[in-house]
């Protein structure tokens, strides 16, 4: 298992920082021609998983900052520079359109269309676990500007909002 670790600074209002790692999957996944899996997976297109992204906010001497791991899930021979130069692409790019004004309705609202065509599972049946327990079932019916997933339950009138680290999403095979 391989780990690209850096540091990105992108100069955004603190509280978009957390779309960092949404944007640093996105640019892995667009780089490896892969598919996205909430919030922060890279996966091939039938969901096999290629890597993941953890990221860790801070404040230092130099202002805000964000540590990013992009470990590789299975293959050894991903390029860990290649990697890091993809998201940090992304990241720059996204700072760009967050410094234009393109990000006043959430911090993913420059990336969402993307992102929401990078991810798999939309529209397909899903788990809510939570400390690895599942706490409901349904839909996975949409991702928010603040990269809230929106699972539809399956009792088809209540929907559930659910941030990265509230719960994990893990789809149901048909």
């Amino acid at each position: 298992m391989g780990v690209a670790s850096f540091t990105v600074r992108p100069a955004v209002p603190m509280g978009h920082v957390t779309g960092v790692p949404f944007v640093v999957a996105l640019g892995v996944a667009e780089s490896l021609d892969a598919r996205l899996g909430w919030p922060y997976e890279v996966l091939r297109a039938p969901g096999e998983p290629l890597a993941h992204v953890r990221a860790r906010a801070g404040y230092d001497d130099e202002g805000v900052f964000v540590a990013c791991d992009v470990v590789s899930q299975g293959e050894k021979d991903l390029d860990a520079a290649a990697l890091e130069a993809a998201a940090r692409a992304r990241v720059d790019a996204w700072a760009a359109d967050v410094a234009a004004g393109r990000a006043a309705a959430g911090p993913l609202a420059p990336v969402l269309g993307t992102y929401f065509d990078a991810l798999l599972g939309m529209g397909e049946t899903c788990e809510v676990v939570r400390a690895g327990r599942v706490i409901a079932r349904g839909e996975l019916a949409g991702v928010d500007v603040w990269g809230r997933a929106t699972v539809r339950l399956e009792n088809g009138t209540q929907e559930l909002e659910i941030a990265p680290e509230q719960a994990e999403l893990r789809p149901v095979s048909a």
